[in-house]
């Protein structure tokens, strides 16, 4: 009876012990994967934001470029939850993932009812809240086991996203102001905070560069990319922050900003494959 009851345990438990030996592990470029996707999510969250805040201060030709990029949010957040089942996530990074999204689908639902200064801070503390799940992928997966990977993605996520969501800030409302024609004494201490905070992450991408070099970029090239940064900054410092008539076209002064966003972007995806080259 005893050799019957060991012969039936071992036939129920070996093939699962042969399941578990041919599983298939989970790579880094799987949860690289998730780390872009949060950031493909960051990036489409910004333009929204920017645009609805655009038509919500008499910019009503914004209405419809918010419609596409509310497309645009679903489908990266159906690839962000996609690459996160690939990556096999924790259940509670899962939770996490699944609370996000519905989060940000209340606040689009919301976003031409509520007051604008509401709107653009919920869409705010959505984009910080992704780049903390972010640090907690990059801090869990890579810190320990790979410095080498980690130092890269960590400053991708704690210089560049930074960056480009100060820049998208600064774009975001700015675009609003433009729209209305004036700039409320509230926004002025605001929009000159966003732009500090473009100076320092644009000088921490600088010493970064300097001091660990990015063979995908020649010095030119980034020369380039803080010229377009400083542009518009400039722009805005000078025609739109702390000003009571404003004459420049709000579509426009968004493109200006987009254009300095897509040059990070463009070195963020230059280091992304770098990295994947280590693989």
């Amino acid at each position: 009876m005893f050799k019957k009851i060991v012969l039936l345990v071992l036939f129920l438990v070996t093939p699962m012990m042969a399941f578990s030996l041919f599983e298939e592990k989970v790579t880094d470029e799987a949860y690289i994967n998730v780390i872009t996707s949060v950031k493909d999510v960051i990036l489409v969250t910004a333009k929204t934001r920017g645009l609805t805040n655009s038509f919500n201060n008499g910019n009503v030709a914004a209405q419809l470029l918010v419609y596409a990029q509310r497309e645009d949010m679903e489908k990266d957040l159906q690839a962000l939850e996609s690459a996160g089942k690939k990556a096999k996530l924790s259940e509670a990074n899962m939770k996490t993932i699944n609370t996000l999204q519905k989060k940000l689908k209340s606040l689009n639902n919301k976003a031409f009812r509520k007051n604008p200064e509401f709107v653009f801070a919920a869409y705010t503390a959505f984009i910080d809240d992704m780049l903390q799940f972010n640090n907690t992928i990059i801090d869990t997966y890579f810190k320990g086991s790979n410095p080498s990977m980690y130092k890269p993605l960590y400053m991708m996520n704690n210089i560049l996203l930074p960056l480009t969501e100060n820049i998208g800030k600064l774009r975001g409302m700015g675009s609003g102001i433009v729209a209305r024609g004036r700039c409320n004494a509230n926004e002025t201490p605001k929009m000159k905070h966003f732009s500090e905070e473009i100076e320092k992450y644009r000088l921490e991408m600088a010493a970064y560069y300097k001091s660990n070099g990015c063979q995908r970029f020649s010095a030119r090239k980034l020369t380039a990319f803080n010229k377009a940064i400083a542009e518009f900054t400039k722009l805005s410092n000078e025609k739109v922050i702390g000003k009571s008539t404003i004459s420049l076209d709000a579509n426009e002064y968004f493109e200006q900003g987009s254009a300095s966003i897509n040059n990070i972007v463009g070195v963020y995806d230059g280091m992304l494959q770098e990295i994947k080259k280590r693989l």
